[in-house]
């Protein structure tokens, strides 16, 4: 795990060193540089140790000198890699599984991505072709930012890092300011940052002296089908074997290692699966906190007593929030107004004392139909194909006005007559669209409609003449699962010097959920396959324990702890100063939120904006 950089147009080294500084929380334990004087290419690397720790150097490069790579991530199948590669007559200075990166692309240039299993952002110089290749992982675990400008290309794994090497003016995106306050992250291919790109995931990018850069796709997460006759069970044993392939791929490492630990179903698979392909008991990690009520830690304790794994619990203090949460907003190099960040930054820190990699259960929702909207979109599309509109706009006003909450009032968005997409839509930011009329100042006034969101949306997800759940497990491994999802763990492992690894989403496991019907998925409660692999692995496993997302008490620690950041904001903070934010709409939404009334939707990414914003302004 480390972070990357480059620029084409400097032949000192003095950006890349400017940013590898910027970015020393990402690799602590190594840096380097490698410049062509010639070309005035210059790429550079923090490491944090965890493959080949004593020879593992970055940058890193072929027998003669002549292809350099760094690379930020992990190659899992790094070891069936360096064996192929010494069949074929290669020599290869150290166990890295960076170093593996230049010896492929001697053999394959640009489609040695397919040979890669991994979470990955990495680039390659060509000094004989003079050409510079970028790759990011097909899910996008990774980061990868870069700039283009009169034919030159500076790249960075951070925004912030980027911008201390790229020489920017610091303007922001109005259009990125909108989409984040309407999502809660700013989706790719755009950043918050005019005129910085990211590279999307399972994407590439080539670059050669003079020209723009070339992006193109080599990987997409493939379309649901139908399995046809195979049997739940056969389905089942599949994905067992899949699964523990992936784990014990991601076990792999010459540091000690731990499991994130919430007792859903998710983590304690993988970390069921763990327990079985290791000779040591595995340490786990949970947190929770001592207000509100969605601590999980009592279920994430009965879950490690199950599995005999040294179990570490970590309880968030209300009083710690203050200092916390502000520190941790302000920190990110682009705002991302998920309110879980500050409880997995904390749990992060707390499993760094012990470890250097966690491995997580991000992805599983979005690949096996775990959210219950994909069930309640189902649901509505095969409602409002039999309900006239007329009759269908009566009754979503009927249980609207009687229900502001709850199943009716879900019920009532079912019913209400509107396309897919744009139920989808007010499900996942309605309360955010609505307040952005009021709260949005004069910078912002040229925000997107509710219609082009969602022509946006319609884009990404694809056709609407397929399953719809399928549809939108397919959006959101698209949009919402590297813009949110995995933008969270990277940034708040990485702030600590964590590395984060997901076994969900290895490219095979990803590939043998879209060949089970998305029907099949979503059956029930959700996520049919994992259950019942789950139940096979720890019978006695309480599988009846209700859907739980990685939630923390936001809406508390906003009356509390966290009012005064807010007020803060809203009298002299960058964003009302600078005209993103309108200071009396944001006034009044603070006294209701304080009055008891809940406006944390709205709230929360008005304080991420803010807190980033002023650090960013220098605040």
């Amino acid at each position: 795990m480390c972070g990357i950089c480059g620029r084409t147009d400097d032949p000192a080294a003095t950006a890349v060193r400017a940013m590898n500084e910027a970015m020393r929380h990402r690799g602590p334990d190594d840096e380097g540089v490698y410049t062509d004087g010639e070309a005035g290419v210059s790429i550079g690397a923090r490491r944090l140790s965890v493959i080949d720790v004593e020879g593992g150097h970055q940058p890193v490069t072929n027998e003669g000198g002549t292809i350099w790579a760094v690379l930020n991530g992990e190659i899992y199948n790094h070891p069936r890699l360096q064996a192929m590669l010494r069949e074929r007559g290669h020599r290869l200075a150290s166990g890295s599984d960076t170093e593996v990166l230049v010896h492929l692309y001697e053999e394959y240039g640009a489609d040695l991505v397919h040979a890669l299993e991994g979470m990955f952002a990495f680039a390659i110089w060509d000094s004989r072709e003079r050409t510079l290749l970028a790759c990011r992982d097909r899910f996008g675990e990774k980061p990868f930012f870069y700039s283009a400008n009169a034919g030159q290309l500076t790249f960075a794994s951070e925004l912030t890092v980027l911008a201390a090497g790229a020489g920017l003016n610091g303007e922001l995106d109005p259009h990125a300011v909108d989409e984040y306050f309407v999502y809660g992250y700013v989706p790719g291919p755009g950043s918050i940052l005019a005129g910085v790109r990211q590279l999307p995931p399972g994407h590439l990018l080539r670059w050669s002296a003079g020209r723009e850069p070339a992006i193109e796709s080599y990987w997409h997460p493939p379309t649901p089908t139908d399995p046809g006759a195979e049997t739940t069970a056969d389905l089942t044993a599949e994905l067992g074997r899949l699964l523990r392939e992936s784990v014990r791929s991601r076990l792999i490492a010459d540091v000690p290692l731990g499991i994130f630990l919430s007792g859903g179903i998710d983590s304690t698979l993988i970390a069921a699966i763990a327990t079985r392909a290791s000779d040591v008991p595995v340490k786990t990690f949970t947190v929770g906190y001592d207000v509100g009520e969605v601590s999980e830690t009592a279920t994430a304790r009965a879950t490690a007593r199950e599995l005999g794994s040294e179990h570490h619990e970590l309880v968030l203090p209300l009083a710690e929030v203050a200092a916390r949460v502000p520190t941790v907003l302000a920190s990110l190099d682009q705002p991302l107004a998920d309110e879980s960040l500050p409880a997995f930054h904390a749990v992060a820190e707390f499993a760094r004392e012990d470890v250097t990699v966690a491995v997580g259960g991000e992805g599983a929702d979005e690949l096996f139909g775990g959210y219950p909207r994909y069930r309640w979109l189902a649901r509505a599309e095969a409602l409002g194909g039999s309900l006239p509109r007329p009759l269908a706009s009566l009754g979503a006003r009927a249980l609207s006005r009687g229900f502001s909450e709850g199943p009716a009032r879900r019920l009532a968005d079912v019913v209400a007559p509107q396309s897919a997409v744009e139920r989808h839509l007010n499900w996942v930011a309605g309360e955010r669209i609505a307040a952005r009329v009021s709260l949005y100042g004069a910078r912002l006034d040229g925000s997107r409609s509710v219609e082009q969101l969602v022509a946006g949306l319609e884009a990404v997800a694809g056709p609407a003449d397929g399953d719809v759940a399928g549809r939108f497990m397919l959006l959101d491994q698209a949009h919402w699962l590297p813009g949110d999802v995995l933008a969270k763990a990277d940034r708040a492992s990485m702030m600590v010097s964590l590395e984060v690894r997901t076994p969900y989403l290895n490219h095979e496991v990803a590939e043998f959920a879209a060949t089970v019907s998305p029907r099949m998925q979503t059956g029930g409660r959700g996520k049919v396959l994992l259950r019942r692999l789950l139940s096979e692995l720890l019978p006695e496993s309480d599988l009846r324990r209700p859907k739980t997302a990685f939630r923390v008490p936001a809406a508390d620690w906003l009356r509390g702890p966290l009012a005064p950041v807010l007020r803060d904001q809203v009298e002299r903070g960058w964003a009302c100063e600078e005209g993103w934010i309108d200071r009396d709409a944001a006034a009044a939404l603070l006294d209701q939120h304080l009055a008891g009334a809940d406006r944390g939707a709205a709230l929360w990414p008005m304080l991420a904006f803010g807190l980033w914003l002023d650090r960013f302004r220098g605040r």
